[in-house]
């Protein structure tokens, strides 16, 4: 650091120190396995915005936020997000996480998420009048409380921070039993180490950030926080077996523990452990994501009955989960007896009215209509899966490789909540309409329609649903999804909910259409009798009552 630097590293060194002690006394006093609720008072932290104009001390904003999310996490009747939903939460808003970003847009993330308080806080002033201001954004009634400021010189910043910590979890919990924790009992953690773990946590590039956790774990080989997220970022880099001693050391005291489970799982699967990671999976709630991946583990030590049932179980959880009807379908080609090969065939047909324009999922069909004898069909969905895929090409004369299919990223909440399915109540919901587009919504929905991700689709749009209950444009939209899946009664039903809760022409103009295409000429004319009740000139309606109308034998088209 040079000398024209706001603080001089002797400072830094001593903020590192006392943040580091701070931090670990936390995690070994405080932290428990989750018992809050969906229920419970959900809290989003944010990093601390830093309003001094030394950048270098950026990191510092961030480790007072790691600190405030530790202490409230030992609350037991809080529900707080951690860092990796924090993450998802941020990547799902569009937004870089290096950001600070404004308090409307915090909350705008919140609502998302599904947060009912929020911590914002910043850090300004000098070295001598250093200052850590607070606000917890009660979003259940749109109030800020009082800010909670704590001022002092730089280098006392922790013990600061301490106290702004526990002030804000008495605002959040005012009967709570945690006393304040005399940081300085516990043995300290080197200078370096936090601030290395802290930068390593802001930066963007994976290498960098390997080096800066190295580093905070070479200076204090018992680092947990900083244990955990190496282990995470050689498993995102797909670097198993340097991530496996990692993520084994990650106690179950820690708030990252059911997630390094998760990839733990996933390391040893990729390692070619399969009991290990079958046993590893087998210990975590029984969500869609754990399903799926405890059955490739069963499956590759070769317990194929066992296997197939677990993803049914998983097919029965999230009948839009696509994984489990493509891997039963894969096995059941693989197992070699006709009956399974039915079974297969109908999975994969299953498979492919969620997700139209899959390559190796055509391919699979393909294959496993040969196997049941039909082989002009098995012949032109090859050709098909080719066409839309030439690396395919290497399959066609090959056996069939095994490409069944894992879930790399695990819902966080979910696992967390587990056996609750969600964080969303009816409030929450209402808040969340707030701070999103159901037009831009809709528009990205039209997309995945577009693409033939008809599962991804109908995901979006049941979570639309639930956030805007009352929008006949998302009927619309269900109706055109099922109308694309020839799954006619259903799409019906979605224009007879649009029509219920909004009455449109141009609605029954499109279930007159649709009931053309199925060949149910009474229930046209209804329909476009309805359309020309609530608009006498609507050009559709006109159209198509002419065609109707029009003699047989003279061109009336059908479709």
């Amino acid at each position: 650091m040079t000398e024209q630097a706001f603080y001089n590293a002797s400072v830094f060194n001593r903020i590192a120190a006392v943040f580091a002690v701070c931090a670990v006394s936390y995690i070994v006093a405080f932290a428990a396995p989750l018992s809050a609720s969906a229920d419970s008072n959900s809290v989003l932290v944010f990093c601390f915005e830093n309003q001094t104009d030394d950048r270098n001390i950026d990191w510092i904003g961030t480790g007072i936020s790691e600190m405030v999310l530790e202490r409230l996490a030992a609350e037991r009747s809080l529900y707080v997000f951690n860092r990796d939903e924090r993450t998802t939460a941020y990547e799902r808003m569009g937004i870089p996480e290096t950001i600070t970003v404004s308090r409307a847009t915090a909350v705008s993330i919140a609502w998302d998420t599904g947060a009912d308080s929020v911590v914002v806080g910043k850090i300004s002033g000098t070295h001598q009048d250093f200052r850590i201001e607070a606000h917890i954004l009660n979003l259940r009634d749109a109030s800020s409380g009082p800010a909670i400021v704590v001022k002092g010189e730089l280098q006392n910043v922790v013990p600061m921070a301490t106290s702004l910590s526990f002030q804000l979890a008495r605002q959040l919990v005012p009967g709570t039993t945690i006393p304040e924790s005399d940081y300085t009992l516990h043995p300290p953690v080197p200078s370096s180490a936090f601030e290395a773990y802290t930068r390593g946590m802001m930066a963007s590039d994976s290498s960098r950030r390997i080096a800066l956790f190295q580093d905070a774990i070479r200076l204090d080989p018992k680092y947990s926080s900083a244990i955990y997220q190496l282990g995470r970022q050689y498993f995102l880099d797909m670097d198993f077996k340097a991530s496996i001693p990692l993520l084994e050391k990650i106690n179950e005291a820690s708030p990252d523990y059911p997630q390094s489970r998760f990839m733990l799982g996933l390391n040893y699967y990729n390692a070619g452990d399969f009991s290990k990671s079958a046993e590893l999976f087998s210990a975590l709630p029984p969500v869609y994501d754990v399903l799926i991946n405890l059955g490739m583990a069963i499956a590759g030590r070769g317990d194929f009955r066992e296997a197939m049932a677990t993803w049914k179980r998983a097919a029965d959880l999230n009948p839009l989960g696509t994984e489990a009807l493509f891997n039963l379908a894969h096995l059941g080609l693989t197992r070699g007896e006709r009956v399974d090969a039915e079974a297969a065939a109908k999975s994969i047909e299953q498979y492919l009215k969620l997700s139209g324009r899959d390559a190796e999922a055509i391919f699979l069909q393909g294959r496993i209509y040969e196997r049941l004898g039909r082989a002009e069909e098995a012949q032109r969905l090859i050709t098909s899966a080719v066409n839309l895929s030439p690396r395919l090409t290497r399959w066609v004369n090959q056996a069939l490789p095994n490409f069944r299919r894992l879930r790399t990223p695990v819902n966080v909440t979910e696992l967390r909540l587990a056996p609750q399915t969600t964080i969303w109540n009816d409030a929450r919901l209402a808040r969340r309409a707030i701070g999103r587009d159901l037009v831009f919504w809709l528009d990205s929905v039209q997309d995945l329609i577009d693409s033939q991700r008809f599962a991804e689709a109908i995901v979006q749009l049941q979570d639309i649903d639930r956030t805007f209950p009352r929008s006949a444009e998302t009927r619309l939209v269900f109706a055109e999804v099922y109308e694309s899946q020839k799954q006619t009664e259903l799409a019906v039903k979605e224009y007879q909910r649009a029509l219920a809760l909004k009455p449109s022409a141009d609605t029954w103009v499109l279930l007159a259409r649709l009931y053309r295409s199925t060949n149910q000429p009474a229930s046209e004319r209804q329909a476009i009798e309805e359309a020309l009740k609530l608009e006498p000139g609507n050009s559709g309606a006109v159209s198509l009552k002419a065609e109707l109308d029009r003699p047989a034998g003279t061109g009336r088209r059908r479709q």
